[in-house]
């Protein structure tokens, strides 16, 4: 993954978090949120809608060569009615294997606990070696969900997949 993919990645969960630029800095003003707004358009611009339909609460994204996932969660299986973002979820193509999983967390780093198998849209895999994403869930803010708290930072706790070893 080249440096300016990870760029864009910090200034999209920067600015998703309120923790990078605008108006987490400047305050809550409208030329600060302008600047923000262009930010995301120019950040998100290399993504295509990747659209799941088991996942109504996410909005997922893929860089145009395949190669990396972007997944919003939200707080509502109807986003219509989301009020929240609970996660931004990074996604790297891989298989699954349990040696898979430990390839992407060398190259990415630890946190990519969840597998969703793309061809048929479901969480784990039903054939080992089976291609699909290892995801790494980022919570942005704090909330409870069905294991328990959670903050901002990686959660370890979203839905663990166990892949079987392909070894």
């Amino acid at each position: 993954m080249n440096a300016k993919v990870l760029g864009i990645i910090t200034l999209i969960v920067g600015l998703v978090a309120g923790t990078g630029i605008g108006y987490a800095v400047q305050g809550s003003n409208t030329a600060s949120l302008q600047k923000d707004a262009a930010y995301w358009r120019q950040a998100t611009a290399i993504f295509e809608p990747a659209p799941l339909k088991t996942m109504t609460d996410h909005l997922v994204y893929m860089t145009p060569d395949g190669k990396m996932m972007l997944a919003y969660q939200f707080d509502n299986l109807d986003l219509s009615k989301a009020q929240n973002l609970n996660w931004i979820a990074l996604g790297i193509p891989g298989k699954w294997c349990k040696e898979d999983q430990q390839r992407v967390e060398q190259q990415f780093g630890p946190g990519f606990t969840h597998f969703h198998d793309l061809v048929k849209d479901t969480h784990g895999g039903s054939v080992t070696g089976q291609d699909g994403v290892w995801f790494k869930h980022n919570a942005v803010r704090q909330f409870e969900a069905p294991w328990g708290a959670v903050g901002p930072g990686v959660d370890t706790k979203f839905m663990p997949t166990q892949a079987p070893s392909c070894a």
